[in-house]
């Protein structure tokens, strides 16, 4: 059963994927830009750690740009990577959704119950 601890780890993991979302849609966006540079997003280790020390809520995530090797235009953007990444994210925070929707339908069953 999820308890208010999982809804914290839940709800900052999707704050993070959200993050990750916004990253790689600007990436797409500009695939084409010379000399732009592809942002990442990393908040797991951050989560974990978080999680480990007993309050998810002091999880955070952070940006960066990557450091892959520049293309003839000096941008760094990969379109397969980044609809790879899209499409992980995407499945990443469907899960928590439902992890979410979840909990939810248990305090209604509770409440009704």
């Amino acid at each position: 059963m999820l308890n208010d601890v999982t809804m914290d780890i839940v709800y900052k993991a999707m704050q993070g994927l959200s993050a990750r979302q916004k990253a790689t849609a600007d990436n797409i966006a500009n695939v084409e830009t010379p000399g732009f540079k592809a942002g990442t997003v990393d908040f797991e280790s951050s989560l974990r750690s978080a999680i480990q020390d007993g309050d998810a809520t002091e999880a955070s995530f952070t940006g960066a740009k990557s450091a892959n090797p520049n293309g003839p235009n000096e941008n760094n953007v990969s379109l397969d990577d980044e609809t790879v990444t899209a499409i992980n994210t995407n499945l990443r925070y469907q899960t928590m959704v439902e992890a979410m929707n979840a909990k939810f339908r248990l305090l209604r069953t509770a409440i009704e119950g």
